[in-house]
């Protein structure tokens, strides 16, 4: 995610508006990549990142110019702040605070897709309020983390707003209320998981182990189509296989079976909106036996199949997702 030296106005900004001062800021920092602001208004921005640089060592200090909410769509980044680093892909979502510094890598070919949701500070603040009113206080340090993992829920729910901000003539209400409503599942899953971890206590454990799970974690994402065995990954972070696996379920808040098939299933999704028409070379490409074991895998995900998926994207998807994904 590396900023760009132009914006794009597409259907959902107001006609005739121009960019503010602070969005002039805010992309300004985005170097050797694509912004396109896909929605505006008074209380809310949308905006899509395309950044296709290939950096494998740590950037220079940039600052978020506002608490920004980003949401991996494919390709992998890392991002490090605090002495933490995590790397950010297809499973993850980002919380950037204001004015907090921080470094990104891109450490393999393709570069990143992702969704930037930056809303009016008191909006935000009311959406943290609801689930931790002490975290509300801190205007400037809303965010008590730095990422959370996103639910095939959420994920779907991304793109369903994605396909409605893709249509013309879609009214403001509807897609402020498609914000805020990921908004909210994604504020609880954060916090789900942040308090989660925050128990277990031990701080230098802690570290270590989140070191090892973001490293094996990379080397999962640079083989997706044919990964490595457990045995061989834990031979090459220097692990046993048990304590790896043991280790990664618990930091990372999924098994690596399942991180492994949310990696291929929501590329493929993003894949299929983008207009993907071969299936069978879809999945081959993402590491499946055949077309068959694909489409199961992706309707067990997403509740529908990928030719369903891909016909009703930017149509009745939205109707569908909420009817299949109740919670």
């Amino acid at each position: 995610m590396t900023p760009s030296t132009r914006v794009f106005l597409r259907r959902g900004c107001r006609p005739g508006s121009s960019t503010t001062s602070m969005d002039r800021r805010h992309v300004a920092r985005f170097e050797r990549a694509h912004v396109d602001v896909v929605y505006r208004s008074a209380a809310l921005m949308v905006r899509d990142v395309h950044c296709s640089r290939f950096h494998p060592n740590s950037g220079p200090e940039e600052h978020s110019n506002g608490h920004t909410i980003v949401l991996v769509r494919s390709g992998l980044f890392t991002k490090t702040t605090g002495g933490e680093t995590v790397l950010a892909d297809p499973n993850h979502v980002l919380f950037f605070t204001r004015h907090q510094p921080y470094h990104v890598t891109h450490p393999v070919l393709g570069g990143d897709r992702c969704t930037l949701l930056l809303l009016r500070p008191s909006d935000l603040l009311d959406v943290v309020r609801t689930y931790a009113p002490v975290d509300a206080e801190r205007e400037d340090a809303p965010f008590p983390f730095t990422w959370a993992l996103s639910t095939p829920r959420t994920f779907l729910l991304h793109h369903t707003l994605l396909a409605r901000l893709r249509r013309a003539q879609t009214a403001p209400l509807a897609v402020e209320d498609q914000v805020f409503h990921l908004v909210d599942d994604l504020m609880a899953r954060a916090y789900e998981l942040f308090r989660g971890q925050r128990n277990r206590g031990g701080v230098e454990a802690a570290r270590r182990h989140r070191a090892l799970v973001e490293a094996a974690k990379l080397l999962i994402d640079q083989n997706v189509q044919h990964p490595p065995a457990l045995g061989e990954l834990a031979d090459a972070l220097g692990c046993s296989s048990f304590h790896l696996s043991r280790i990664f379920h618990r930091e990372a808040g999924l098994p690596m079976r399942r991180y492994l098939d949310r990696c291929r299933l929501r590329t493929a999704l993003e894949r299929l909106a983008e207009g993907e028409r071969d299936l069978t070379g879809l999945a081959l490409d993402l590491g499946y036996a055949d077309h068959s074991h694909f489409s199961n895998a992706f309707r067990r995900e997403f509740a529908m199949s990928p030719s369903l998926f891909r016909r009703r994207a930017g149509r009745a998807l939205v109707r569908e997702a909420r009817k299949n994904l109740q919670a």
